[in-house]
């Protein structure tokens, strides 16, 4: 399978208990270091397409509406924040929003230091008035020096979709057939009530309703909800991983992570 999504980040206010969780159900993070602000540190979950889930908290003492990446979704303990494509040029990437009439907040150059002592170093932007558009990153060190080779579960390929959440599928489905020329969206049955997917992307729409959605944009606005990984086969997947009831995911199956932290907001899909 071909790597679409470079990485996708999944926010709390204590890296601990991210990490224990995801150990909990059968991942294996790797303790990433501090950000170049100080304010926030992070783990890795590769996969291995290359992919990897980042599991992002505030650094001790920091106020989570303090934190340098995605304060408020850290602060409301939201799970999913931001996701992420890489791009050969993100000035050239930036150029290309703005000439689409995005707005762009970079390009920024980023860092971290891992336990070795090894810096990490690359440059990003994001895009957009919120999160539903990703941002996009292009390594300045080798990328292996951001992301770890060895992948401790076999049973998962990559990352495989994001659900957006939006108040209007059919605007947001404009949006990214502007940025990124995405197909329109295709109603599809899946875990949210009014679901779509982009044929051919690694995208997912849903409609909140007057349920839990519907309070999460509205206490952190539109943007990723949830996160999918790929698997080749999800009762072989279950020999090692933690995971609930099955779900129907078009002509496909998936389900969700069996921890409180992760129930409707990380789970694993079928390949098809």
């Amino acid at each position: 399978m071909d790597r679409t999504i470079d990485h996708v980040a999944f926010g709390g206010l204590e890296l601990y208990e991210l990490r224990t969780a995801a150990n909990d159900v059968g991942l294996t993070p790797t303790y990433g270091g501090e950000h170049s602000t100080g304010t926030t540190h992070m783990a890795v979950v590769p996969f291995p397409d290359g992919s990897y889930l980042e599991l992002i908290a505030p650094t001790l003492g920091t106020d989570a509406e303090d934190a340098g990446f995605w304060p408020t979704h850290l602060a409301a303990d939201a799970g999913p924040t931001g996701w992420c494509l890489e791009v050969p040029d993100v000035a050239a990437s930036a150029k290309a929003a703005i000439d689409a009439g995005i707005p762009v907040d970079g390009p920024h150059d980023a860092s971290r230091e891992r336990p070795d002592g090894r810096l990490v170093e690359w440059d990003m932007c994001f895009e957009g008035d919120d999160l539903r558009l990703p941002f996009t990153i292009r390594d300045r060190t080798p990328r292996d020096y951001r992301v770890p080779r060895t992948s401790h579960n076999t049973s998962l390929r990559g990352l495989r979709a994001v659900v957006v959440a939006t108040s209007d599928i059919e605007v947001t489905a404009d949006l990214f057939a502007r940025r990124h020329r995405y197909p329109s969206p295709v109603e599809i049955n899946g875990p949210f009530s009014n679901f779509a997917v982009c044929p051919g992307t690694p995208l997912a729409l849903c409609e909140p309703g007057d349920g839990e959605l519907a309070a999460r944009i509205d206490d952190v606005g539109e943007g990723p909800c949830a996160f999918l990984i790929g698997v080749t086969d999800i009762d072989i997947a279950r020999q090692s991983l933690s995971l609930g009831p099955q779900i129907r995911y078009s002509d496909r199956r998936m389900a969700w992570f069996d921890h409180d932290l992760f129930e409707g907001r990380l789970g694993v899909v079928e390949l098809p």
